[in-house]
């Protein structure tokens, strides 16, 4: 564990003193600031059934599908291309430490940017004026509820990155990979659901509710915790690490 650790502060150096990740951060911010805004002012003008917070969480897949790509490509990419990665296992260390602070180090990250984006919610309440403070704090819960859910997912998308990241000594093609997947989690769902619906196929039925990530995120911010789709998340968060191992295993020899 000892050299884990010491793998695991190595990579959060290597984020924390790369131009990139404070580049992402800042697109990500002003991304959640302009989307809060949006959602702020057109609540204050239409009344809406779901409360803001939740609105707001349901927009967690335009920042992810970049944040993601974007903080993952230089994992495995850079160590390639610069010849560095050789000197990883220098030291007497497995490849799944290496896969795993990899991992953990931009998982953390990309947790810490979605905790950094509550301070919208207070810096808006603390000077506006008493309707927006209403619709800014209105539901903690779903809040809550809804960054439990991007936390849970968040394990599939960054190990996604990562994996993606170790078929390639080129970051573009890295982050365009995961980009892509990322983005058909997303939206693949809509196109079978409206497919399904035209053809008037039931097959697609049975797996609709487990496979729509909108409709688990409403459950989660509604209160409605389902464990199946926590195992689903981790077990396939574990598997793509799994395949990323290999991959890594594969490069060196």
């Amino acid at each position: 564990m000892k050299k884990f650790y010491t793998l695991l502060k190595y990579e959060i150096y290597r984020l924390m003193v790369s131009p990139a990740t404070y580049v992402v951060a800042s697109i990500f911010t002003l991304s959640m600031g302009g989307i809060f805004i949006f959602l702020l002012h057109d609540y204050i003008k239409f009344a809406q059934d779901i409360p803001l917070v939740q609105m707001f969480c349901r927009c967690f897949w335009l920042p992810t599908c970049v944040v993601v790509p974007l903080l993952s490509m230089r994992s495995f990419s850079e160590e390639y291309k610069s010849g560095t990665f050789q000197n990883l296992f220098s030291v007497p260390v497995t490849y799944t430490e290496v896969v795993l602070a990899k991992f953990f180090a931009v998982y953390g990250t990309f947790i810490f940017l979605w905790l950094c984006s509550l301070s919208i919610f207070v810096a808006v309440g603390a000077r506006s004026e008493p309707i927006v403070r209403e619709l800014a704090f209105a539901s903690p819960f779903n809040m809550g509820g809804g960054l439990l859910f991007i936390a849970i997912t968040g394990l599939l998308f960054v190990a996604i990155g990562i994996f993606a990241s170790s078929l390639t000594e080129n970051q573009i093609i890295s982050c365009m990979v995961t980009f892509f997947i990322l983005l058909a989690l997303f939206i693949g769902e809509q196109f079978f659901a409206n497919r399904s619906q035209i053809t008037n196929l039931n097959l697609y039925g049975t797996y609709q509710e487990a496979l729509n990530i909108f409709s688990q995120l409403d459950n989660f911010c509604n209160g409605v915790f389902d464990t199946r789709i926590v195992v689903f998340y981790l077990s396939t968060c574990v598997l793509t690490l799994c395949f990323s191992t290999l991959v890594v295993q594969r490069k060196l020899n």
